[in-house]
């Protein structure tokens, strides 16, 4: 029952586009890759025109178990459900209790007053609906992941006060909409980050800008902050998220250390499949612009979980055994990332237009021209360094790079297959 009232739902929603489109979670096509890939564009963007940018994370305390019935029941008539559909709202969300069982021990049964019944298939649909009415109140560049929500705006160095200023309103209104909807945002868990070059920094100093204010409470800046599992630095640089990511491996090798001399080979392959390579992977399409020498120390991380694969030794080649498990090396890797995502954005409609909006084929859809018989997209203009290594710019470089068959794969998985054929050819 509650898949069939979630399918039909969520069709409602989207026929109606109900849900803004900056709301990323729990929506088919969308995911914390696409929402950094959309906020670093951005900032790369603003980078592009000398801007700097300020951006709030705001940590909302215990957002899913707060969710007041009546309210969200009351957003449900809004959205014009029928009455009847709401009253199974109604009853599907009340009369819940819960306890805490230890060993043969348990509390005393206490009825639920709030939050969304979690662990069902409804929960997440519902909670984006309550969470979708903070959209209506910010008036400055957001974007929102289930209870994760930044804001930021872009300014020059000299216009810092008015930006933080216009980001304190919006911060008074997101404050009052918690109030009036039950949820409490935690400003000393709260972060503030200027992002910008080194060149727009020496132009600011954190010391003469105003304070970030969540109701009369000062939300701190700092040099770093994890955003949606991705480190963002001051100035968008990733040495920090880099070795995030090497202590995330070996910490997970270190505990797999044991089975090394154990398992198959086919089990061990699965293993770092499914443990280890999504923590190389993950967000790769956002930075781009890494080092030579960290992508080098990403490669040496690969290598590590095929040297836990096959037992190699330090000093051991790998490539041989790289190519017997049909991996590609960590570039071509994140090229395929790259690709992949970018063919989902142009040809899948569940995909973000926020991203979708971005690129632009050579000739409109119907045209005669060869290129766009080829598919062949613009590459958009850029003069700094941060944007020439946006996803905007390096996707678009890439595909059009890609030979015409590969281009015009008529699915995802067809285009997959044939682009990790075309990568394996090369190494």
């Amino acid at each position: 029952m509650e898949h069939v009232v979630h399918d039909q739902l969520a069709l409602y929603l989207a026929s109606y586009c109900l849900l803004n489109p900056l709301q990323s979670g729990f929506r088919t096509g969308h995911s914390t890759v696409t929402a950094l890939v959309k906020v670093t564009e951005d900032i790369r963007y603003a980078m592009e025109s000398r801007n700097l940018t300020v951006v709030v994370l705001l940590d909302f305390s215990n957002a899913f178990n707060s969710v007041d019935f009546d309210i969200l029941l009351s957003i449900l008539r809004s959205l014009n459900i029928s009455s009847s559909a709401c009253n199974w709202f109604d009853s599907y969300l009340r009369g819940r209790s819960q306890c805490v069982r230890l060993g043969e021990n348990h509390s005393n049964w206490s009825t639920l007053k709030s939050g969304v019944p979690q662990g069902g298939v409804l929960f997440p649909l519902l909670f984006s609906i309550f969470i979708n009415t903070i959209t209506t109140v910010i008036n400055s560049n957001f974007h929102l992941y289930a209870d994760d929500l930044q804001l930021y705006r872009h300014f020059s160095a000299v216009d810092a006060a008015a930006a933080i200023a216009r980001l304190n309103e919006d911060l008074d209104r997101i404050y009052s909409w918690a109030e009036r909807f039950g949820l409490v945002v935690n400003p000393t868990k709260s972060q503030a980050l200027v992002i910008g070059s080194r060149y727009m920094h020496s132009c600011l100093s954190l010391n003469n800008i105003p304070a970030v204010m969540y109701n009369g409470v000062p939300i701190n800046y700092v040099d770093s902050a994890k955003n949606l599992g991705l480190h963002f630095s001051s100035d968008l640089s990733w040495s920090k998220h880099i070795n995030e990511i090497s202590k995330k491996v070996h910490f997970s090798l270190h505990s797999l250390k044991n089975l090394q001399y154990f398992l198959p080979i086919k089990t061990k392959t699965l293993l770092a499949q499914s443990l280890l390579l999504p923590i190389l992977d993950y967000a790769d399409s956002c930075f781009l612009d890494a080092t030579e020498e960290q992508v080098d120390k990403l490669e040496r991380l690969q290598n590590l979980c095929i040297r836990f694969i096959f037992g190699l030794r330090k000093f051991d080649h790998v490539s041989r055994f790289r190519a017997e498990l049909k991996w590609l090396p960590i570039r071509l890797r994140r090229d395929t990332h790259i690709l992949c995502l970018l063919y989902n954005i142009l040809f899948n409609p569940l995909l973000p237009n926020y991203l979708r909006e971005r690129f632009k084929f050579l000739h409109p859809p119907g045209s005669s021209c060869r290129s766009n018989v080829q598919l062949l997209l613009r590459i958009p203009s850029h003069s700094s360094k941060s944007y020439s290594s946006s996803y905007t710019v390096h996707a678009a470089r890439l595909w059009n790079s890609l030979p015409s068959s590969i281009r015009t794969s008529t699915s995802i998985f067809i285009f997959k297959k044939n682009l990790k054929e075309h990568f394996l050819s090369l190494t």
